[in-house]
């Protein structure tokens, strides 16, 4: 592992809770308005990494978690650089809808992704599969990481992406994939060079309370 003064510090934000997550829609590609407690989750965010030396924000192109990157941002008096390939992952024709309505309208190619042994593997109907989404947006990290030597940048993304990370640095296979959780507002860190990251610290929620957060929400 290089000295620490080469290393970079990532450090990873999953936007706030979204009213497709409370109402259990399936997001990907599309987006929603932030719900009074994702504005919540999100202005601790950015109050928990205040006092951080960050050089850089990036975020997601999506509403959800650009509005994220630019609290930070704000903290810092930086830009936002968006970054489309750290989206979640897109889920075709499912997004918008939720598993009750996805089963009405077509419920064999719903059982068929649910129940194959790793579906994580197979794409949703116009979709992409997990690995198509963790190729991108390791792709993308470690381009962040290339970028900044030895600093600190703040990462605003989404649950699939940041779990796609930890999988891809730890070599998790998905089969796992639904065995953790990434909570809405929460931070994950992770530290290297491009070529050797390691995790430092995985869904921390210490900044929230009781009062800003839920047990779960739909993932995206």
């Amino acid at each position: 592992m290089p000295g620490r003064s080469h290393q970079t510090t990532v450090i990873l934000a999953r936007h706030g809770e979204t009213e497709w997550n409370l109402s259990g829609r399936i997001q990907g590609y599309g987006d929603s308005p932030l719900t009074p407690l994702g504005g919540e989750q999100s202005r601790r965010v950015a109050e928990r990494v205040a006092s951080m030396k960050i050089s850089a924000v990036y975020a997601s192109s999506s509403g959800r978690a650009r509005d994220m990157g630019e609290l930070i941002a704000a903290q810092h008096g930086l830009p936002v650089t968006l970054v489309e390939d750290l989206r979640e992952r897109c889920y075709g024709c499912y997004e918008g809808l939720t598993l009750a309505e996805i089963r009405e309208k077509d419920g064999a190619a719903l059982a068929k992704w649910l129940s194959h042994p790793n579906r994580e593997q197979l794409a949703p109907p116009g979709g992409e599969t997990q690995a198509e989404m963790s190729q991108r947006v390791m792709a993308a990290v470690r381009d962040i990481t290339a970028r900044h030597p030895g600093e600190t940048v703040a990462v605003a993304t989404h649950g699939g992406p940041i779990k796609s990370i930890v999988f891809a640095i730890l070599d998790i296979p998905t089969t796992a994939w639904d065995r953790t959780w990434v909570t809405n507002g929460s931070l994950t860190t992770i530290r290297g060079t491009p070529d050797d990251l390691r995790v430092a610290c995985f869904n921390d929620t210490c900044h929230l309370d009781s009062v800003a957060t839920r047990p779960r929400s739909i993932e995206g």
